[in-house]
């Protein structure tokens, strides 16, 4: 019964989208992809390592865009004894498909893996449809927002104060936006997703990134992850947020 409400929510979001004509493909269309690698250390006083990774791969036409997604972060921190220890480790994969993803209005489908030591997730795995608009698509930059109906199951790690598997539904509400001026680009993206039964539920999570070219295919890039999570210190977290700072390079092709 759960599955079928589910499956008739998603249908009821799908029908309400009304797909405009297209406002702008003079981009994007092919293959594409990126490659990333950052990191972070101090020393002195306190030995903490973070280093993250990531792949990107795309490929879009005038009737429809595929994307992949895979991220790694992992951090590590010296303890009283000398002895390294981990502090944090967390995995996301996704696929997702966009239809007439260069129309105003474009709905799309996705899904995705996830785990993160630190928020005590041992697997969470997401899968939803929704629609996007955008409102600003230009060479130089682009604003959108989106709202989906997202089905979750989450298994809180097996040392985790709460130690069950949990399943709900979940709306999911995105902001995404870049520019690029000159050799300069940011880019930043928010996500916030209550639980459909409990607004008391809910994640948020955005990335930002300021990066400069140094050639046409390689940029320098700063990036600032946060994420908050209501039930993290339920699952024995210490806190429901978590957030990094990095530094790295990036290359696309």
């Amino acid at each position: 019964m759960r599955e079928a409400r589910f499956a008739s929510r998603i249908s009821a979001a799908i029908a309400l989208i009304t797909v405009c004509p297209v406002a702008s493909a003079a981009q994007g269309l092919g293959w594409s992809g990126a490659i990333e690698a950052s990191g972070t250390m101090l020393f002195g006083n306190s030995s903490d390592r973070i280093v993250a990774a990531g792949v990107q791969l795309g490929r879009a036409d005038s009737t429809l865009r595929v994307r992949t997604d895979a991220r790694l972060r992992y951090a590590d921190a010296r303890s009283e004894s000398g002895d390294r220890r981990v502090t944090g480790r967390a995995l996301l994969a996704s696929l997702g498909l966009d239809y007439v993803p260069f129309a105003a209005v474009s709905p799309f489908a996705f899904g995705s893996l996830e785990t993160s030591v630190q928020l005590r997730v041992g697997r969470r795995v997401s899968v939803g449809a929704g629609g996007k608009y955008t409102f600003f698509n230009h060479p130089d930059g682009e604003a959108s927002v989106s709202i989906a109906l997202v089905g979750e199951r989450t298994r809180a790690l097996a040392d985790s104060a709460d130690d069950q598997t949990s399943s709900r539904e979940r709306w999911s509400l995105r902001a995404r936006t870049r520019r690029r001026v000159g050799p300069m680009k940011f880019s930043h993206v928010t996500f916030y997703q209550p639980s459909v039964a409990d607004e008391r539920r809910f994640t948020i999570s955005s990335t930002s990134t300021l990066g400069i070219d140094v050639t046409k295919a390689i940029a320098l890039n700063a990036t600032l992850d946060l994420n908050y999570d209501s039930e993290a210190r339920g699952r024995g977290a210490a806190k429901n947020t978590d957030g990094q700072l990095t530094f790295g390079i990036r290359t696309s092709f």
